[in-house]
């Protein structure tokens, strides 16, 4: 073989040998472009149920606050509604002290004016703590409601 025909050769064979680098080289960069999509899309999947739970989060406490202060609101009027009764009873209370032709009928009114007022003031009592249990328990289920549904998401992959 010539010098020639070697020198061919062996540019033929470096070419050859250049050219499937290359293209293994291009094959492994496609390959890992490839994956690196594939990542940012689980990666922008993720974000994107994050941010989904994080408006759910929000909207549930809007809601729980809403529900809160209504319940405050009609809490607040039938308070003010039994602090009104209590005060006409009061005043009918001290007309029928300023009738009593006795002592002792004066003690008698007097004494069933306070236990009248003594019971009403416990079942009033009593409603109004009822009324804050439920209205605290109807505040809370938006709220816990995005609990259960945080913890279920968290209980699966993010990019599932």
């Amino acid at each position: 073989m010539s010098s020639k025909t070697k020198s061919a050769a062996v540019i033929d064979t470096t070419a050859e040998v250049a050219q499937k680098g290359f293209e293994q080289a291009q094959a492994a960069f496609k390959a890992q472009m490839d994956e690196a999509t594939k990542q940012a899309a689980a990666v922008q999947k993720g974000l994107e149920q994050m941010i989904e739970l994080g408006k759910g989060h929000v909207e549930a406490v809007i809601k729980s606050s809403s529900i809160l202060a209504e319940g405050m609101q009609e809490m607040a009027k039938a308070a003010f509604a039994t602090h009104q009764a209590a005060l006409e009873e009061g005043m009918a209370n001290a007309r029928a002290l300023a009738g009593a032709k006795s002592m002792r009928e004066a003690f008698e009114l007097q004494t069933g004016f306070a236990k009248a007022a003594f019971e009403k003031f416990v079942a009033e009592t009593t409603k109004l703590s009822e009324q804050g249990t439920k209205l605290a328990e109807r505040a809370f289920e938006p709220v816990a409601e995005r609990i259960t549904a945080t913890v279920a998401q968290f209980g699966k992959p993010l990019a599932a």
